[in-house]
């Protein structure tokens, strides 16, 4: 069953973010899918469209809303927002998180994901740099990293301080930059999670995930070490020298891992299979 309200799912009016998407962002991606799935399953949906009522500021009654729901069901609900869900929520709601800021017993880690990239844009590149970042000033970690590697030739780092959209140009530069090097360098920023780390799965470019909170989705199937680097905040200047410790052949196993993991846990659809494993 389906707990939803049109008042707490509305249009988003808000810039395209990142500027590629099309199509319905994630949780109204999900709700979409659910009202037409027939399955059976030992939760019930709270379909809220939680990004789009934070960032617009649309939760006037959403507290109420929550309040109403029945407290002797089980439940779950989907989030992208960095913060959400910042209610109350039913005591017994399993919540598949994106952003990472609300920590929990209760709290799933789930890809903080958009549609993929278009054909022409994922198509390989030449791999002819070591690694790069291109991103936002929106975490310490990042200014770290950007201070050690800012006048270095195999690690490029390009820089901004951030901005709710993103132009073309700046679009291309990442898109570049990310698809001709070898590894995307994916720093925390506001959140744990970030869009680049599943960008950079499409592009080919194996992530190197920068961060002393770990926040990875479906780590009771998946190896994250098979597909991605982990480093921890205190190597950030040792960086260069680990990534240049992978063997070719190493490179080589850990992008044909992501061709096989990123349409299966990665995408829209293969994020929609995943939840839907375990609610039933």
């Amino acid at each position: 069953m389906i707990f939803t309200n049109e008042i707490f799912t509305p249009t988003p009016t808000y810039p395209t973010y990142p500027p590629y998407h099309s199509g319905l962002y994630l949780e109204d991606y999900f709700i979409s899918q659910f009202e037409k799935d027939s399955g059976r399953f030992q939760r019930d949906f709270i379909g809220v469209s939680w990004t789009t009522l934070y960032c617009e500021g649309k939760t006037k009654g959403l507290q109420d809303f929550l309040n109403s729901l029945p407290r002797d069901r089980k439940y779950f609900t989907v989030s992208q927002h960095d913060d959400a869900p910042a209610h109350i929520l039913p005591p017994d709601t399993m919540c598949f998180s994106a952003g990472g800021n609300v920590r929990g017993n209760n709290i799933i880690p789930i890809p903080l994901i958009c549609s993929s990239l278009q054909n022409n844009i994922s198509e390989p590149g030449k791999k002819e740099i070591l690694a790069s970042f291109v991103g936002s000033n929106t975490h310490r970690v990042r200014m770290k990293l950007f201070e050690k590697y800012k006048n270095s030739k195999n690690i490029i780092v390009n820089m901004k301080g951030w901005t709710p959209s993103v132009s073309n140009d700046d679009f291309l530069t990442f898109i570049n930059l990310t698809k001709n090097s070898t590894f995307c360098i994916c720093p925390r920023g506001y959140g744990l999670n970030s869009f680049r780390l599943y960008e950079a799965m499409q592009l080919g470019t194996i992530p190197v995930i920068v961060t002393d909170e770990l926040y990875l989705p479906w780590i009771d199937e998946l190896n994250w070490n098979e597909f991605a680097v982990i480093v921890h905040e205190n190597l950030i200047n040792n960086l260069e020298d680990i990534l240049q410790s992978y063997s070719d052949d190493l490179i080589c196993k850990m992008q044909n891992k992501l061709k096989e993991v990123y349409p299966k846990y990665f995408n829209m659809s293969g994020m929609y299979y995943n939840i839907l494993k375990r609610i039933k």
